[in-house]
């Protein structure tokens, strides 16, 4: 059998506790409010960035770029590759069901390409990720410097990339600040 709670003493307790104990719940429920904005606000904000790079996915890469990209990250993982290949397979099939014609190969996901091109592939997508140099292969096979050559290429056409957005995005400033200077005097200055 349970115990009973114990019962405070009625000589310890003020006549105002149920003031008290309102008022800690208001203190308490002012700073969970707060909390809760400011996390609102922040969740608000990475929504309104989370837009604009979806936007800029759309742009560089078209309609389907940011499922591209879903796809990719899902691939990371033995279950996503699974979920993947489950799902282009019901693809497939309703393609079928529709008469559209479709691949006869019965392992349409099998990777036939050589080992070195495959290490060279796979150190090219660890170089675009912006992976550390973590070869998988022995770094003195043929495989083990392809890896390494994939990673080289994959950086160096990262950081051409991300130079060549930043030196997009200075240029848009530029046309963007010309336009506030518009109706300026040009001579205020000389004028002082």
């Amino acid at each position: 059998m349970a115990k009973a709670a114990k019962q405070p003493d009625n000589d310890t307790i003020g006549h105002n506790s149920g003031d008290l104990a309102e008022k800690g719940r208001k203190v308490l429920f002012f700073i969970n409010r707060r909390h809760y904005l400011d996390a609102l606000a922040v969740k608000k904000a990475a929504d309104a960035k989370l837009k604009l790079v979806g936007k800029a996915i759309k742009e560089d890469l078209g309609e389907f770029g940011l499922d591209q990209i879903k796809t990719y990250e899902q691939a990371q993982t033995p279950e996503g590759q699974a979920t993947i290949k489950a799902q282009m397979e019901a693809t497939s099939q309703a393609m079928r069901f529709a008469g559209m014609p479709v691949g006869t190969q019965l392992d349409l996901l099998a990777d036939r390409a050589p080992l070195d091109e495959r290490a060279y592939r796979d150190g090219e997508e660890a170089g675009l990720r912006g992976d550390t140099l973590a070869n998988p292969y022995n770094e003195a096979s043929h495989e083990g410097q392809e890896f390494a050559r994939g990673w080289h290429d994959g950086q160096g056409a990262l950081f051409a990339g991300i130079k060549k957005k930043a030196e997009e995005a200075s240029v848009d400033e530029l046309i963007k600040g010309s336009d506030e200077d518009e109706g300026a005097d040009p001579f205020a200055d000389a004028a002082e």
